[in-house]
């Protein structure tokens, strides 16, 4: 059995395999995301999973582009801030994430490998700065070319302006994938399409069908990204409309995501 979120990485490699990527100066992406609730309807480990999902259809265009590209161990052990009121939601310390998610990328770097993202699926405002202050101190640290891909309308909230070593800036999506009129915040229409399409047994799709859309105004959006009012302001765990994941073109969401990521990483290594 190699499905599931160690697929195509090297989880399920053996060591020769992956030195002959180091050898070929391969680039390695590293799926990042939390083991959380994620509704009544989706797994904990939706996030996971979707990073994972997304690294792959990253990797196919960067081949296309004649990039040797390998896929790291999914990093799960990130930080859950908003949903750590929730029965599921794994409480691990920023530190930990940061310790753990440091040496995991120094490892990849003794192996010999010299350019290095990261795939994020979390929106957690504190799992990125973890994940953030982790890509900074590496390349703090070392002389290679180690990334945290990062979406150019938000890293302004962090400090940041895209020009940073450790930071690979991606353009947001603007295609329109789907119908519904409620953001997809967590658990909601199109997080519920890619678990469906991809992992349809860990998919509740008739909870998800029976759901009533929960929305929320961009101060209380806030208020629940920074945790501690997350089961008051949506009680089910979920921000969106799962019973909307009908109607999410999945496909052409993952490879315009893909596109984008891998056009900004391929345009980052020629800056190197």
């Amino acid at each position: 059995m190699t499905e599931g979120m160690f697929k195509d990485t090297m989880v399920n490699m053996n060591w020769t395999e992956i030195k002959s990527y180091s050898d070929t100066n391969a680039l390695v992406l590293i799926p990042l995301g939390v083991i959380e609730e994620h509704g009544p309807h989706l797994c904990l480990g939706t996030d996971i999973y979707i990073a994972h999902i997304q690294s792959i259809f990253i990797k196919k265009l960067l081949e296309q582009e004649g990039q040797r590209v390998v896929i790291a161990p999914p990093f799960y052990w990130g930080v859950c801030q908003a949903t750590g009121s929730f029965i599921g939601s794994f409480r691990i310390k920023k530190e930990t994430a940061r310790d753990l998610l440091y040496d995991i990328i120094r490892s990849l770097i003794e192996f010999g490998f010299k350019n290095i993202y990261g795939i994020n699926a979390h929106g957690d405002i504190e799992h990125s700065v973890a994940m953030i202050d982790v890509f900074k101190k590496i390349s703090e640290d070392y002389s290679i070319n180690c990334r945290y891909t990062f979406y150019k309308d938000v890293m302004h909230h962090y400090g940041l302006n895209g020009t940073e070593a450790f930071i690979c800036p991606i353009t947001p999506q603007k295609i329109k994938i789907n119908t519904s009129e409620y953001q997809d915040v967590h658990a909601g229409d199109i997080e519920t399409a890619i678990m469906h399409q991809f992992y349809p047994d860990l998919t509740d799709i008739n909870k998800a069908a029976s759901l009533p859309p929960v929305s929320l105004d961009n101060e209380k959006i806030m208020t629940w990204l920074y945790g501690g009012h997350t089961e008051s302001l949506s009680p089910g765990g979920y921000l969106g409309s799962p019973a909307d994941f009908g109607t999410v073109e999945v496909l052409k969401h993952l490879n315009n995501l893909a596109s984008g990521i891998s056009t900004a990483i391929i345009e980052s290594m020629s800056t190197e």
